[in-house]
């Protein structure tokens, strides 16, 4: 029943908020204690192409399940299943809106906090990890352009929280790094163009240093709702929002 409750909460705020990865940490769950969350988030990317001057802003959704188990007093990883899709919102004059199905997703990360879980104020380092594999299809008529990634993103966070009563707010800072494959297959009036296509690798680290604010609400019998925002000078941002049940 405690189970039903986390995932129904989460799926009606999911509908309401985008969906995908909560990519900022909360305080740390103790040694031998495990948790399960289930998290929304809608998150704007820029993928610079590198040696073309050129980038891609992309948007994506995703709805994630998150296990974490607390390694020490002060530090746990987790490990994520879910799903996520992408799309492009800013495709040249005359091309159809390119946007991907969901697809199978999957993550993990690390943090460790300083001093201890008991403690009501807190400095956290992470490192969060999230990939997946979307791929989508855009075209003017008579020119198609399929497109599969496979996409990764590592994005290590530092923050700082205090605990007033069962309230814990924080803020912090991330910076996302971008790297993985792209295969395009490219066809004109139906006949396939492979010189026009092809896979190629990308790595982008000039994602913007985005500062990040966050609310932890701890609810009885293990409960927690989080809500986290961030953003970067380049006008790129991150929602998110979760709920949690620590388990003993």
């Amino acid at each position: 029943m405690n189970k039903l409750l986390v995932f129904t909460l989460a799926l009606l705020m999911s509908l309401s908020a985008a969906n995908a990865m909560v990519g900022g940490p909360v305080f740390c769950i103790g040694e031998k204690m495990t948790g399960m969350t289930v998290e929304a988030t809608q998150a704007a990317i820029k993928l610079n192409n590198s040696g073309s001057g050129q980038s891609d802003n992309f948007r994506s959704q995703r709805v994630m399940l998150s296990a974490r188990y607390g390694l020490l007093a002060n530090a746990d990883a987790a490990f994520q299943l879910g799903a996520s899709n992408l799309s492009i919102s800013d495709l040249p004059s005359g091309y159809s809106e390119f946007s991907t199905e969901w697809s199978f997703a999957w993550g993990c990360g690390i943090r460790a906090g300083y001093p201890e879980v008991a403690h009501p104020f807190q400095v956290i380092a992470a490192v969060n990890y999230f990939g997946f594999q979307p791929n989508g299809q855009t075209g003017n008529g008579t020119k198609s352009i399929s497109s599969k990634y496979g996409w990764h993103e590592i994005s290590p966070v530092i923050s700082a929280g205090y605990a007033v009563g069962p309230v814990v707010p924080y803020v912090g800072l991330t910076k996302p790094f971008l790297f993985g494959s792209k295969t395009m297959d490219v066809t004109f009036n139906g006949q396939t163009y492979p010189a026009a296509g092809g896979r190629t690798n990308y790595s982008d680290g000039e994602q913007s240093m985005r500062g990040l604010i966050g609310l932890e609400w701890r609810w009885p019998d293990g409960y927690s709702l989080s809500a986290e925002g961030a953003a970067g000078s380049d006008g790129l941002w991150t929602l998110s929002v979760g709920v949690s049940q620590v388990l003993k």
